[in-house]
């Protein structure tokens, strides 16, 4: 249910009977030594692409670029500004309305990109007051945060955490790398913070995690929990008006 392995006539004829749209967003940038760059944007994406399969909902390309000037110190980070964010998420949101979508819901995989999305949908309201749009960021759902509780105790992190590593390994165990035990340090700070200064303070990129309690049999259950907490989410966005429910989608 990819938009981008269908062809225009077929999403014409999606938009006759639906006009829900899927849209995964995160970033591109490092998540400790051990851990995939494109962690954000690579779990957002397939928890959207499981969700979309299963309810019908076709899933617009990942933005795989986010607010992420903080982590810019570490090799192969990039990060886009608040001002440029909150604009991609007005141009596609709104370019997409154009062609009869009314209804997006994003599922998001980073922390920094929650205040330029919620920014972006202001503005897009201001002029577009017919659409509906949500937002949900899939680590922070409590069926998500408890899991996480239980498998890793205080040593889950805030970022490059225990349960972002081990979704990552059970979506891509082939890019698995181990780690050796320990808790990164987490020191207090005000924050923001300049890239510079976070590395100083998160020295190998972690923050408070450690990742070698992560495996992919617990990446497996973490992202069966989310993906069924985004179909119920996603469930009660529709019913709201009564718009968009298909019969038998999702169930």
């Amino acid at each position: 249910m990819q938009i981008a392995h269908q062809n225009w006539p077929a999403v014409e004829q999606y938009l006759n009977s639906r006009s829900v749209l899927l849209i995964p967003i995160g970033s591109t940038e490092q998540h400790g030594p051990n851990g995939l760059i494109g962690t954000d944007h690579l779990v957002a994406e397939s928890l959207a692409r499981s969700v979309g399969e299963e309810m019908g909902i076709l899933v617009a390309p990942t933005l795989a670029y986010g607010m992420s000037h903080h982590h810019l110190a570490f090799p192969g980070s990039a990060s886009l500004s608040p001002e440029t964010l909150i604009r991609v998420i007005r141009d596609v949101v709104t370019s997409f309305a154009r062609n009869g979508f009314s209804r997006f819901f994003f599922i998001n995989g980073h922390g920094g990109n929650v205040s330029s999305i919620q920014a972006a949908f202001s503005d897009i309201l201001l002029d577009h007051p017919s659409l509906r749009l949500q937002l949900a960021s899939w680590w922070l759902m409590p069926e998500v945060t408890d899991q996480e509780k239980i498998f890793f105790g205080t040593e889950n992190g805030h970022h490059a955490t225990c349960g972002e590593v081990a979704v990552t390994w059970h979506l891509y165990p082939e890019d698995e790398t181990p780690i050796a035990p320990g808790v990164a340090p987490d020191p207090e700070t005000e924050w923001p913070v300049g890239p510079e200064r976070y590395r100083t303070l998160f020295p190998d990129g972690r923050m408070g995690s450690n990742p070698s309690l992560s495996s992919g049999e617990k990446g497996k259950v973490l992202f069966e929990i989310a993906r069924k907490a985004l179909v119920d989410r996603i469930r009660k966005f529709l019913s709201r008006d009564g718009a968009d429910v298909r019969k038998g989608a999702g169930e």
